[in-house]
């Protein structure tokens, strides 16, 4: 059997998902809401190798909520972590993470966020992330609040094999 098979009977069937290329994540341009990339990448995903052209302006309104929640506005004096992820077809998603102590609800109550980077789902591939800390008095629309808007402060990371828990 082999490793990948392997990965995959243990319940990680996308463990060797990655980029083999550093995308090198930006904002697309001042006072924007999207995003791009200054390299094209290659991705591995279920072993196989793909090829994806740099993001230019890439808006981030295909995304993905912690489980319970979906996507939510992120309110003022938190850190929330956006993974990016691409699938073989090209497809670009945004996964949005929690904050810490978030109450997160269905389908467990009692459960609370634990504000680390959000993993991506089967299929995908994690290109890189945006970690976006509000002030006291701004919050944050993912796709609409521009990325360098006034009250916001967003970091950008590449990312290659396993998530980080933070950036």
């Amino acid at each position: 059997m082999s490793l990948l098979s392997q990965a995959k009977a243990f319940g990680f069937p996308d463990a060797f998902n990655l980029s083999t290329v550093k995308p090198v994540l930006a904002i697309n341009a001042a006072s924007a809401a999207t995003v791009k990339t200054t390299s094209a990448m290659t991705l591995v995903i279920g072993g196989v190798m793909y090829t994806k052209a740099a993001l230019a302006a890439q808006v981030l309104t295909n995304a993905v909520g912690p489980a319970g929640l979906g996507v939510y506005v992120q309110p003022v004096s938190t850190t929330v972590y956006y993974t990016i992820g691409v699938n073989a077809a090209g497809t670009v998603k945004v996964y949005q993470g929690s904050y810490l102590n978030q109450p997160l609800g269905a389908p467990t109550p009692g459960v609370y966020g634990d504000g680390l980077v959000p993993d991506v789902e089967t299929g995908y591939a994690a290109i890189g992330g945006i970690k976006i800390v509000t002030n006291g008095a701004t919050t944050f629309t993912l796709g609409t609040t521009a990325l360098d808007a006034a009250g916001v402060t967003a970091t950008y990371a590449d990312f290659c094999g396993p998530l980080p828990s933070s950036f």
